[in-house]
């Protein structure tokens, strides 16, 4: 098994980097600027653009980046315009408030493999506000992202089952074979697709190909995207530590139900001394005491929209 592509004739490759986008404009220039200045010079950049009406395109422009429109108002949409229209032998994605690192794209391709049919990369969060930074810290844990390689920097090269749409890419051949992208789908496409690759090949972490993600939300907003994100999990089907958790966690209070209140009690106040272990750990590692409060506080908003987004996503769709 080979753990690195040849470095021979590396520059040679010719590297494809689909950008999805709608309504970015505050972050576009950085992202593109970014991608652009790779010591691994793409062969060419694609915004695929969702009709941003905020004046997305228009910054766009001032790069050489080619520029089309997905009318399927998803992100798999998006993504899949790309696929078809690029030219390289490799497909890169990352998203449009994200800014690679100058030596992401090199990095992700050192680690293709004859074996090897998907490479995602690590991801650092750049809130500088209190509670984004809350946020990013709960997601940095196995409590808040689990094992997902898109929500938490893993420090170690490993395999993996599936490589978040932020920072991933494929041979385009691998991308075709295993059927593109299901446009249907409202989110967690990358996941849904990076699963069907997988049979084709294997997929691998490496630490050393980083993003700067600027999510540049609040509570509200980290509510709602977990909400969305879990329903989108559902809806694709696919099947982690969270999903499992959150399907479990709702029929085992109701299996305790016929037994005593006792049970459930015991089961909330253990969650809560978690949390606020969680809480501790981190005010004593951050050297703030403000953590004690609202680390508890963004695990109990992220588990609880997550549960909620799950199974009003599966009760839907049994309707």
């Amino acid at each position: 098994m080979r753990w690195q592509c040849e470095i021979e004739g590396m520059a040679d490759i010719r590297v494809s980097v689909v950008v999805p986008a709608r309504n970015e404009a505050d972050t576009i220039e950085a992202c593109l600027k970014a991608i652009f200045s790779q010591s691994h010079r793409p062969h060419e950049v694609i915004l695929v653009d969702g009709h941003s009406a905020d004046g997305t395109v228009e910054k766009a422009r001032a790069f050489p980046a080619k520029i089309l429109y997905e009318d399927y108002h998803t992100r798999a949409g998006a993504c899949q315009v790309g696929v078809e229209d690029s030219e390289g032998e490799y497909v890169a994605f990352t998203d449009a408030d994200c800014i690679p690192d100058k030596d992401w794209l090199a990095n992700l391709l050192m680690e293709f493999g004859d074996d090897i049919a998907g490479v995602g990369g690590g991801m650092k969060n750049v809130d500088t506000d209190f509670w984004g930074r809350t946020m990013n810290l709960v997601y940095d844990s196995f409590l808040g992202g689990a094992e997902l390689p898109l929500a938490r920097l893993f420090k170690k090269k490993q395999f993996v089952r599936t490589i978040g749409g932020l920072n991933s890419i494929y041979r385009k051949k691998d991308l075709i074979k295993a059927g593109g992208f299901d446009v249907k789908i409202s989110g967690a496409e990358d996941l849904e697709t990076s699963t069907r690759v997988r049979k084709i090949g294997k997929l691998i972490y490496t630490p050393q190909a980083i993003v700067f993600h600027d999510h540049r939300r609040g509570l509200k907003e980290f509510a709602r995207q977990t909400y969305r994100y879990a329903a989108w999990r559902r809806e694709s089907r696919i099947w982690h530590v969270q999903e499992f958790l959150a399907l479990l966690i709702p029929v085992s209070l109701v299996a305790f139900l016929p037994l005593t209140y006792w049970v459930l009690l015991g089961e909330a106040i253990f969650y809560l001394l978690v949390l606020t272990a969680m809480g501790i750990k981190t005010a004593i590692w951050e050297k703030d005491i403000r953590y004690l409060f609202s680390i508890p506080l963004v695990y109990a908003l992220e588990h609880s929209c997550f549960v909620w987004g799950f199974w009003r996503n599966l009760i839907w769709r049994w309707k």
